[in-house]
């Protein structure tokens, strides 16, 4: 199992010194917005993540571009030397750390035989963008956003995603703050603060 023990969670980049956005003006139309993420098929974003898992804890710069359903992922330390490099592929999910390549089917199986980590990366590639999944239920904020995200797909099940600040990209508003939170283990979160958005 890859352990990256050298690499320190330190949760204070996510709070006390990230500069939010500034939310909307005012009240969002939702069925347009989400007709309008759904059309978005390749993007890119650049941030920080956190995550604390059942064994070990990460914080890492982490840099995702996305051909839905194809991607690369990347976290690297702060001195830009690239920890983990994920690529999901048509032939396959392929993972290089510690000087290992990994191989699976799919990327979400490949990071739970590698790590540990039980995340839903298919699922993701939609949450990331605040875009509801059919089978899952969501509360709204003020500005007619989603705030809160209880997935409903069975492989999903215990997870909920939190959207804490907006930020406008072109003609669409982004999350810049999500949390997920694994409510059948407290041990288990992931944080990411996303500092750039390229659509």
């Amino acid at each position: 199992m890859i352990r990256l023990a050298f690499v320190f969670v330190f949760v204070m980049f996510l709070t006390a010194c990230a500069t939010r956005p500034p939310p909307p003006e005012g009240k969002i139309d939702l069925p347009v917005q989400l007709l309008r993420l759904d059309q978005i098929k390749q993007w890119q974003i650049n941030g920080k993540l956190a995550l604390k898992g059942p064994e070990q804890s990460v914080s890492a710069s982490m840099r995702w571009q996305v051909e839905d359903p194809l991607f690369t992922f990347r976290l690297s330390n702060f001195l830009g030397v690239t920890l983990v490099d994920m690529t999901q592929s048509a032939d396959g999910a392929r993972l290089e750390a510690d000087d290992e390549v990994y191989t699976d089917a799919s990327a979400s199986a490949l990071l739970y035989t590698t790590t540990g980590w039980d995340i839903p990366l298919a699922q993701l590639l939609s949450w990331v963008k605040g875009v509801p999944l059919p089978s899952d239920s969501y509360t709204l904020n003020d500005n007619g956003l989603l705030k809160r995200l209880i997935p409903g797909c069975r492989q999903c099940q215990g997870w909920v995603v939190d959207y804490s600040s907006y930020g406008q990209v072109e003609d669409v508003w982004l999350p810049h703050n999500i949390k997920l939170t694994n409510t059948t283990d407290a041990n288990q979160w992931i944080k990411i603060r996303i500092t750039q958005w390229t659509l």
